[in-house]
């Protein structure tokens, strides 16, 4: 795409649209998240993209999180943010966010778990409104400091490679080789306001510390450090790719057998390879099985120590992994799906959804699980009138809406069974047999007996990720709103 530097006000804009269009970070006519805490790098990037939408063709709505934990100036981080979304005539959710308390398996940091929350809730806005891109207002002294943070805790050539430019297809980092100086040069000569989080001063973080006490001393060595590591980390990711393709193509040799939960491995040929080569195809036969699980250097480290000794018969676990070491193979082997019998979730919080047999029961929300028979990821939970009215207007087909009065818990998700109908969104209160709605739809016997149905009440309120019955579904006038969301498998990246 073509971009004329007269369509640009400031030479910021030019320099990010260039990096925009040379890292693929957005096509024409997509949809953009804008994560905004109200900081100066968030605002920027916000008046940036802003700016150059009307060019590019993109729509963009904000995302602010407000997790309480400053009291009155996390209110005031969230009512600025507001503010000049409005001045900027730009769509904005404002969503609470708790992190007080740990949940089993997530980080001990509050930073940390405030970050995993904060990347979850940008999940399910992005899928929410069918936004392709959520956009991050990293700069280049940030991706300094995770180069350099990560330097100390002893990472490796993925971890020195910092932060991507474009993280899973979703989250993009426009600002990542502007230096934090020409951010503020920026908005000083724009006349932007931002705010001023106090917790970046505590030198409680180790974060911190680097910023204000390690990257000042690397600047009076090398006044160009920061763009040094910057520039260090992108030759690093490109480095780290090459390798990752390379152990790609290794493992694809060495594997014997595999079905969805089990992977075989030829233990003597991969002992033939570096240990370089060895930890990385490790990690990506793990990563095939559980993309969401990686595993650690250290737990890397230790696995490839214990595989050299030339006795079978050890076993070692990486998360739901379990590895075991046998005369000639190295067999992984992920636990299996739950199934059988009818159970009771009690609004289900965190990550990782449980698996759910062939009917459950709903007794509060919010609530979470998979459903068995399609590997669907199903969410339920209430939202604000503000969102729910915003979502109305950028309704996604896999995100139903509901008026939270018609609904009566508990809710309960079953198969279809012979008899069943519901009253389509759209066709006046009309009633459709199930079956005939399978049949125009091109389901089959084996797919229909697969879909999970919603019920309130006994009756049908959602054909999950398909339609909204009408009695249920939120309206204009609506005051309470009940979100729907379905996320269906993707194909396992790995090795093969």
């Amino acid at each position: 795409m073509k971009l004329s530097s007269a369509a640009f006000h400031h030479p910021l804009h030019k320099q990010v649209a260039q990096a925009i269009r040379a890292r693929g970070l957005l096509q024409p006519g997509q949809k953009v998240l804008v994560a905004v805490s109200g900081g100066p790098d968030s605002v920027a990037l916000l008046s940036i993209l802003h700016a150059i939408a009307p060019v590019w063709d993109v729509a963009l709505t904000v995302a602010h999180c407000n997790y309480g934990l400053r009291g009155a100036e996390s209110d005031g981080d969230a009512r600025f943010v507001r503010t000049l979304c409005r001045r900027l005539a730009i769509p904005c959710l404002i969503t609470p966010l708790s992190v007080a308390g740990r949940e089993s398996g997530s980080s001990s940091s509050l930073q940390a778990r405030a970050r995993e929350a904060r990347y979850r809730l940008f999940r399910e806005l992005a899928d929410e409104l069918g936004a392709e891109r959520v956009a991050l207002g990293h700069n280049a002294d940030d991706q300094a400091e995770t180069v350099l943070l990560r330097m100390l805790r002893g990472a490796g050539l993925r971890g020195l490679a910092g932060m991507p430019h474009i993280r899973d297809r979703l989250f993009i980092r426009p600002l990542l080789g502007v230096e934090r100086q020409n951010i503020l040069s920026y908005l000083e000569s724009t006349g932007l306001t931002y705010r001023t989080d106090s917790s970046n001063a505590k030198s409680i973080y180790l974060r911190n510390r680097i910023r204000h006490e390690l990257v000042p001393v690397l600047r009076s060595l090398a006044p160009a450090a920061i763009r040094t590591l910057a520039r260090q980390a992108d030759i690093l990711r490109d480095d780290d790719c090459v390798l990752d393709a390379l152990a790609r193509h290794r493992l694809k040799r060495i594997i014997r057998s595999r079905d969805s939960t089990t992977l075989v491995l030829d233990r003597a040929v991969l002992l033939e390879e570096s240990a370089a080569l060895q930890r990385r195809m490790l990690r990506l036969a793990l990563q095939s099985l559980t993309p969401d699980g990686i595993p650690r250097s250290d737990q890397l480290l230790s696995l490839v120590a214990s595989l050299s000794s030339s006795r079978s018969g050890g076993t070692w676990s990486v998360g739901v992994v379990r590895i075991a070491c046998e005369q000639h193979l190295l067999r992984m082997t992920i636990a299996a799906p739950l199934g059988g019998g009818t159970h009771v979730v009690m609004g289900v919080k965190g990550r990782h959804p449980s698996p759910l047999p062939e009917e459950v029961t709903i007794s509060s929300l919010p609530w979470t699980a998979s459903w068995r028979l399609t590997g669907d990821s199903i969410r339920l939970r209430t939202v604000t009138s503000e969102r729910g009215l915003l979502l109305l207007k950028k309704q996604c087909p896999l995100v139903a809406l509901f008026d939270a009065e018609q609904l009566s818990l508990p809710l309960k998700i079953r198969s279809w069974r012979q008899g069943d109908w519901f009253c389509p969104f759209g066709m006046k209160g009309r009633r459709k047999k199930l079956q005939d709605y399978f049949t125009d739809a091109k389901l089959g016997r084996s797919m229909r007996e697969r879909v999970p149905l919603l019920l309130s009440s006994d009756d049908i309120a959602w054909i999950v990720g398909r339609r909204v019955d009408a009695r249920f579904a939120a309206t204009a006038s609506t005051t309470r709103f009940v979100v729907g969301r379905v996320r269906q498998p993707t194909p396992r990246k790995g090795a093969f």
